[in-house]
Parts: structure tokens; C-alpha cells; sequence
């Protein structure tokens, strides 16, 4: 018997296909979400596995189906219906964590049926890939030829080699050249920031510092044109970013806050074709602090690697942590017109990121002399309960770095250690409060909430190294699925991953090359008016529930735009998550669709 597979209006339309802002209509703008909810990759097969069911009707069974074979191979009984505040719906669950059979399924309910999905020890795998490669293919000053999303890029921005200093102070003036190239692209935009460039790069240092055995030599399949390290690609990634982070940093030990265009480019301009002057913009003590944080956990995850490298990157970090230990203040510097064509990223209170840095130049290197600056002067900070790490809030980072470092004080490193745990247990309890498992609050349905619930889970991570929990690995896992689909949308909110990924991704290079770039996470719902214009409308015009205000248009950068910083969340989890497997092939990484560009007339 062929089922039928509801999409949502905006689902079979490619999620909000909407019109420019002004032109949405009914049919295509209200999220209607499908009725079963599946993470579209799949579940591993010693962890929990539930869908989520939200049907209209008074369903009471479900089962599952081999896609293969057209068998039923599971039956089980749905929970009763609890109404979900976060999604406005009525949410029953389907438990089938005892089937443990790998394959393929779907599972179907009041005659209907989700999105395939996978059973099997390693279902993570290939997305983690993805997710890794995405960086490789968001280099800047790169040449390549990538066979398996068709993306080529000739130089990508050559001009960074001369980019001009904006402002005049007593280290630069105006018009000074740098030598700023290389590094990834923040977001859809090409501008580059040291405060993304930081977090991002430690995210995924963490993810190897974790488990190095999961990362070789070879794992990413580099694009033609990509110069190979020797070490595992993993770090080979990371180090090309780092080097570019070099180059921001100042002779006192501060650093540029970013570099871009004076302009935002248009969505035709590609990255060999976008060849306005860039320029280095503001400098920042926030972003110094972060830069000498990823420097000093360089210093350590690189040392038995490439020992010059982490040696340099370490001195590096000892020389931001000088500078700042002068400039006592918190400082973001502005000049008129330096967010004319890229975003500001404005910390101006970098206690959290003082700490981290602290913590971890403790860590790598031992000295007192970091653990006495967190026990004095940052003692009510490192010690109070965290939040979510962001780029304008490191302190569970810090808390972590601390407690991990050999030699802590033990008191102190309690009070710590306690105070992150504390969070975790916090995050434990809104998911299991949740309709979908889903670790976000209301007023956490922000801009880039989809990577926010994914740190969370990654905090969790964190948390389970030091206090093992069970709790902690599946409160994880449930934002993975999250992630891949099982939410009141039916999106997965990884690009080129699940049956309904991002069609639009806010991204300048999906839209001037027609390379579409698998493995980008995006920011998600944003229940926050303002955002950007066609967010603001559609949240206006249908007042839809927190985990309904995403629309998935080119414009909605609010919503719709990946950041490397939101990808390094989805690095972390998922590099959790995978095995190393030398038989993923190339190919394996390919998408097996074509996603259209955006038609703007």
C-alpha cells in the first residue's frame, strides 16, 4: 500500500519559497509542519530512538517500515498528547529505542509516513564530513577545483594580501597595508572576524582534543588546489585558519577585530569576482582575548605535531595575554562607517573571554600565574553559573579549560566545575520540559537558536567528561535530531543533509558560483522581530510560535544564514558522535540533488 508522505506547503515548495519581501501569500508563507518528525539522518542503534508525532487525528499505534523491503518490522504504542508551548502543537512520542536492526526505514502513523531515515552505528559519519569539508570549501585566498560540489574559485579575494588598516592610532595609520589573507569566510558574507575566527577554531580543536582517533590523514577529501599538511586533515583545517589568525594580530599583542569590503556585495559577486578594497576595521579586547585563547589551545593540540607551530601559536597567546594585562579596560574600538559592509560582532564586556584565555594558557602551559588572575580578579566570573557559549559569551569554555587542567587547585576547581554542572543539570531539565527534546527556552528562539541548542547539547558533552551522565550523552543526541529534522518544521537545518535541508541558504557563494555547499549549519528559527525585513513580516503577518519563525528565503539572513561559528557547534557534536571509517569514499559526500538558485524577480 503506497502511504501518503505529507509535506508542508512551505516544505513542497522548498520551505517558504517566498517571494520578495511585500509579495508572501497565504499558501506559501504559513508553516504547516508534516505530522511524523524523525531526526532524516537516522539514530544510533545503542541510544534512544523517538520520532515525534503531531497528527490531527486520534492515532494510537505506529510502525515501522523497511524501505527496502515494503515489511513492517516494528510495531509500538504512541504516549498520550501533551501540547507543546514552543511549537504550538499537540506532540505525542514514538519510543522505539529497543529495535536495533541497521537499515533504512520510515516510520508511519494514521496512515501517514516521515522522511527516511537510517539505523546503524555510525549514521553521523558522513554529515560529520560534510560539516568538516564546509570549511575547506569556505577558504579565502584559495584556489580549487572541487569535483564534489562543483565549486571553483581562482584566487578568492587576492586583495587581502594588501588590505588597508581603516583607522589611525599609535601602531597604525590609516592606510597602512597587511598582509591579511587566508582564513575562512565568517557567513554568507565574506568578511572576516577574529572573534568567529577564534571560537570556531577552538570548536573544532575540541572535537579533536576529544577523540583524536577519529581524525586521519586523507578524511576530507581536500578539493584540487588545497595544500595538504601532514596530519590529520582534521588539524590540517584548523592550521590553515590559525595562520590567517596570525596575521591579525598587532606588534603590542592586540589584534584586528576584522577585515571586509566597505560595501556588502552583491549575491552576483563571487569570491574572485568581489574586487573591492578590503580593509582591517576596529581592534577589539574581547577578540584579542578569544584569538589568545585558540592560540594557547593551539599551543597544546599541536605539540607532538607540528611543535614549531604550537610553540609559535603559544607565544602568540602570551603576548595578547601582555597586552591585555595593560589594557585593563574593555575596549571596542568604532569608526563611522566600519559596519557599512560587514557585521559588528561588538563585544564590549570581555570579562568570560578574559577567563578563557586565562584558563587556557593554564591549562597548556602550568603556570600559576593564570590559575591566580582567575582565583582574584575573575573569581566571581569564572565561578558563576554559565549559559551557551557564544562569541560575546565564553565563560562555560573557560569553565571547562579550567577544570580540565592538571593542575588546578581542587577547591577551586570544584566551585568551577560545580557551577557548569549546574548548567548541564539546567539544560537536562528544559529538554526533558520540551515537546521535541529540544534544549531551548523562549527567549532563546534568537538569532542562530538552531546553533545555540546544538552548543547546548555540546555543553553536555563537556559536562559528561567531567561528571559522567547518561542524561547528558542523550540530552546530546535529542539536539542532533534537532538539528536533522526532528523538530515542528520537518527541516533539517544543515545544508545538503536529511530530505528537506536548507533550499536558500543566505550564502553569496551558493548564489554567484552555483556551488551549493553541503554541511553549513543555519541559524534557524528567530522568534525576535527585526531580524531582517522578511522575518519581521512573516512573523507579523502569522504570529507562528517560537520554533515556527524560520522561513527559508535568501533574505532572511536572520534565520537562514550559516556562520563558521554555528557550523563549529555541529563539529563538535557530531565528531562526538562518528567513527572513524576508512571505507566513506568521495562520493559518499555527494549530494544527490541539485538545489536552485534564487530568483529575484
Amino acid at each position: 500500500m503506497k502511504l501518503a508522505r505529507k509535506m508542508p506547503i512551505m516544505a513542497a515548495l522548498g520551505i517558504g519559497m517566498l517571494l520578495p519581501l511585500g509579495t508572501m501569500n497565504d499558501n506559501v508563507a504559513m508553516a504547516a509542519s508534516e505530522g511524523i518528525h524523525v531526526d532524516q539522518v537516522g539514530y544510533l542503534e545503542d541510544y534512544s530512538k523517538v520520532a515525534m508525532i503531531s497528527l490531527k487525528g486520534d492515532s494510537k499505534d505506529f510502525s515501522l517500515v523497511d524501505t527496502a523491503t515494503g515489511k513492517t518490522v516494528y510495531q509500538g504504542k504512541l504516549t498520550d498528547k501533551a501540547y507543546d508551548d514552543m511549537s504550538g502543537e499537540y506532540v505525542a512520542r514514538a519510543d522505539f529505542s529497543d529495535f536495533k536492526v541497521p537499515g533504512t526505514y520510515k516510520l508511519v502513523a494514521g496512515g501517514e509516513e516521515s522522511a527516511d531515515f537510517a539505523i546503524g552505528k555510525n549514521v553521523y559519519a558522513v554529515p560529520a564530513l560534510q560539516n568538516w569539508r564546509s570549511y575547506t570549501l569556505s577558504r579565502s585566498n584559495t584556489p580549487m577545483n572541487d569535483k564534489l560540489t562543483g565549486l571553483k574559485i581562482v584566487s578568492g579575494h587576492a586583495q587581502d594580501k594588501e588590505a588597508q588598516v581603516y583607522f589611525t592610532d599609535k601602531l597604525n595609520k590609516k592606510g597602512d597595508v597587511v598582509d591579511a589573507s587566508g582564513g575562512w569566510y565568517d557567513a554568507g558574507d565574506y568578511g572576516k572576524y577574529t572573534t568567529t575566527a577564534a571560537i570556531a577554531s577552538a570548536e573544532l580543536m575540541m572535537a579533536y582534543e576529544a577523540n583524536p582517533d577519529k581524525f586521519f590523514k586523507g578524511q576530507l577529501f581536500f578539493p584540487e588546489g588545497v595544500q595538504e599538511e601532514n596530519m590529520p586533515d582534521a588539524l590540517s583545517e584548523v592550521k590553515f585558519e590559525l595562520e590567517f589568525m596570525k596575521k591579525m594580530q598587532r606588534s603590542d599583542g592586540s589584534t584586528f577585530h576584522k577585515i571586509s569590503g566597505a560595501q556588502w556585495p552583491g549575491f552576483d559577486k563571487s569570491p574572485d569576482t568581489d574586487t573591492q578594497q578590503r580593509y582591517l576595521y576596529s581592534t577589539c579586547t574581547a577578540s584579542t582575548a578569544m584569538y589568545g585563547a585558540s592560540m594557547a589551545m593551539a599551543g597544546r593540540v599541536y605539540a607532538d605535531i607540528d611543535k614549531a607551530f604550537a610553540k609559535d601559536c603559544l607565544k602568540n597567546a602570551e603576548k595578547a595575554w601582555a597586552y591585555l594585562a595593560k589594557e585593563k579596560e574593555s575596549v571596542y574600538r568604532v569608526d563611522e562607517g566600519q559596519e557599512s559592509g560587514s557585521g559588528p560582532y561588538n563585544d564590549t564586556a570581555d570579562a568570560t573571554e578574559r577567563c578563557w584565555l586565562a584558563a587556557e594558557l593554564f591549562r597548556t602551559t602550568g603556570d600559576k600565574k593564570y590559575e591566580k588572575y582567575l582565583m582574584t580578579a575573575q573569581k566571581d566570573v569564572i565561578t558563576r553559573k554559565p549559559s551557551f557559549f557564544t562569541w560575546d559569551d565564553t565563560l562555560a569554555l573557560a569553565q571547562f579549560s579550567y577544570a580540565k587542567a592538571a593542575k588546578a587547585n581542587p577547591e577551586f576547581k570544584a566551585k568551577v566545575q560545580a557551577a557548569l554542572i549546574s548548567y548541564a543539570d539546567d539544560i537536562v531539565d528544559t529538554i526533558g520540559k520540551d515537546g521535541f527534546d529540544c534544549s531551548l527556552k523562549q527567549n532563546e528562539y534568537t538569532w542562530a537558536s538552531t546553533k545555540n541548542a546544538v552548543t547546548k547539547g555540546d555543553i553536555l558533552l563537556l559536562a559528561n567528561q567531567l561528571a559522567p551522565k547518561q542524561a547528558y550523552v542523550e540530552g546530546a543526541l535529542s539536539q542532533i535530531h534537532y538539528m536533522f529534522g526532528r523538530n515542528v518544521l520537518n527541516k533539517s537545518f544543515m545544508t545538503g543533509v536529511g530530505e528537506n535541508p536548507p533550499e536558500h541558504p543566505h550564502n553569496r557563494i551558493h548564489e554567484s558560483t552555483g556551488a551549493y555547499v553541503p554541511g553549513l549549519l543555519i541559524g534557524g528559527p528567530n522568534a525576535v522581530s527585526g531580524g531582517d525585513p522578511d522575518q519581521t513580516e512573516y512573523i507579523a503577518k502569522y504570529n507562528p510560535a517560537p520554533a515556527k519563525c524560520y522561513i527559508d528565503v535568501l533574505m532572511s539572513w536572520s534565520t537562514n544564514e550559516y556562520a563558521i561559528d554555528y557550523c563549529g557547534a555541529g563539529i563538535y557534536a557530531l565528531s562526538y558522535f562518528m567513527q572513524p571509517d576508512k571505507n566513506i569514499k568521495a562520493d559518499d559526500l555527494k549530494l544527490t540533488r541539485d538545489f536552485p538558485l534564487w530568483d529575484f524577480k
